[in-house]
């Protein structure tokens, strides 16, 4: 490097020049040794930002266990609760039973100090405690603290209303709370329903606050589910039990009836006089009427027999017992009188069953209480027609009529008073199906008269649904 004065001469003098160039700030060692500190220490807080979430991982994973294992022992006790309660219904046999059982088994298996049982009155206007543990421990006790509620009164009264359980942490704090024997501090009542309708309450109090929790809450509505299907199962074994006593009943009842149909259609008279009418036909030489009235005689006693022990026999079958009687009377009677018998086309006489022995009774009475006392011309018709899937029969006659025959018939005394009890009894043979089949059959007997009041004869309407459910 050369140098020049201000005159411009270059000097020839060699004098040495240090320039010294610092490096940059990165590269210095302060720098570097902030840098490696830095380091450190951001390594250091990075380990210990991962032990603090680790610890807190492992913190809340066992916290997830603690719950699942508190959940689980929940859930454990709940279905052990569950069972022991399922088993120990089975073998109750009555309400009362179950009731008892159950706020027994409250008491000793979740450590309740009292505990109620609710079911509704007859007429369901308010709820009778029907069950109680804890100060009532006794059926005799129970009987002297009697207790009732109605809707909206007392927190039973509340649950009857909402159909919702009620947990009540403090009652001293709640308005709803009703004091019966004792006062307690806590209260928890469920509702015991079936297919969403209220069936009973059940009740428990304790004298310590917050005691009831929701477990608590828990087990008792299951407690009363298992309650409500069990009442149900009772009463429908209760209810399939009276109605099998009725059945027995009225079968028996329905039994007696066809006897005394049966002992109806063959009574003495009719028999004593069927024969007389054969003998006076053999001795005057009537062979034949003697023959055709004796076939007819035999069959008709021999299809009544074979149809008394049923209570539904098809409707041909009736038809042509009919048809036997009518022609073994008009015989008897010399023909005095005229009959008929007229179906409809619509009326299907084989498949159609009817009440056994159900027009005969009514047309002997139309024979000997109308046609019998009449003077002049006499006739009887059965007409039988189907309309909106109901048989109609209609027997008419134009006899004296109901009251004139009433009149004849006090009269008489003795043998000579023929009392028809056929009618009477059909009558009651029909109620006792309508009841049994829940069909409605329907009979109806009018008088019928002209302008002058006076009597015509008597019309009897018979009405039966076509459709009747038997157990042939």
């Amino acid at each position: 490097m050369k140098c020049a004065n201000r005159d411009g001469i270059f000097s020839n003098a060699i004098t040495e020049v240090k320039i010294i160039i610092n490096p940059p700030f990165w590269k210095t060692w302060w720098f570097i040794l902030i840098m490696a500190i830095c380091g450190i220490l951001l390594v250091f807080a990075f380990i210990k930002w991962r032990e603090k979430n680790i610890r807190a991982f492992d913190k809340e994973k066992l916290k997830v266990e603690q719950l699942s294992a508190a959940q689980y022992k929940s859930k454990l006790e709940l279905e052990q609760i569950v069972n022991y309660f399922s088993s120990s219904l089975v073998d109750k046999h009555t309400v009362d039973d179950v009731l008892w059982d159950v706020v027994k088994n409250l008491i000793s298996r979740l450590g309740f100090v009292d505990c109620m049982m609710y079911l509704w009155n007859d007429d369901k206007t308010k709820m009778i405690q029907r069950a109680s543990y804890g100060p009532k421990d006794s059926v005799e006790q129970f009987e002297k603290q009697y207790f009732d509620v109605v809707p909206g009164q007392g927190v039973v009264g509340y649950v009857m209303q909402t159909k919702e359980p009620v947990l009540i942490a403090d009652t001293s704090k709640d308005p709803r709370y009703r004091i019966d024997d004792l006062e307690r501090l806590s209260e928890l009542t469920v509702p015991i329903i079936y297919n969403d309708e209220l069936i009973g309450v059940i009740d428990s109090e304790h004298h310590e606050r917050n005691f009831f929790t929701t477990q608590h809450l828990q087990i008792l509505t299951t407690i009363a589910t298992l309650t409500a299907n069990k009442i149900i199962s009772l009463q429908a074994e209760m209810t399939l039990q009276h109605n099998q006593i009725e059945m027995y009943s009225m079968n028996e009842q329905l039994s007696k009836a066809r006897l005394e149909a049966l002992r109806s259609q063959m009574n003495p008279h009719f028999i004593f006089n069927s024969l007389n009418a054969i003998q006076e036909c053999i001795l005057t030489n009537k062979v034949d009427a003697a023959y055709e009235y004796l076939s007819k005689f035999s069959k008709l006693q021999r299809m009544v027999l074979n149809n008394s022990s049923k209570e539904f026999i098809p409707f041909n079958s009736e038809l042509e017992m009919l048809q036997l009687y009518l022609s073994l009377e008009s015989l008897r009677f010399s023909q005095s009188f005229t009959y008929k018998i007229e179906v409809d086309n619509n009326v299907d006489t084989d498949d159609l069953i009817i009440p056994s022995m159900l027009i005969q009774p009514y047309v002997e009475n139309a024979i000997w209480h109308g046609l019998r006392n009449k003077i002049g011309d006499k006739l009887i018709s059965v007409v039988c027609k189907e309309e909106d899937g109901v048989l109609i029969i209609t027997i008419d006659d134009n006899g004296v009529g109901r009251r004139e025959a009433a009149l004849i018939k006090a009269k008489k005394i003795g043998s000579e008073q023929l009392e028809s009890k056929g009618t009477v009894l059909t009558e009651q043979r029909i109620n006792l199906l309508s009841v049994k089949y829940k069909a409605n059959i329907y009979v109806n007997t009018v008088d019928k008269v002209n302008e002058q009041q006076e009597a015509l004869g008597t019309t009897v309407i018979i009405k039966l649904p076509i459709d009747i459910e038997t157990k042939q």
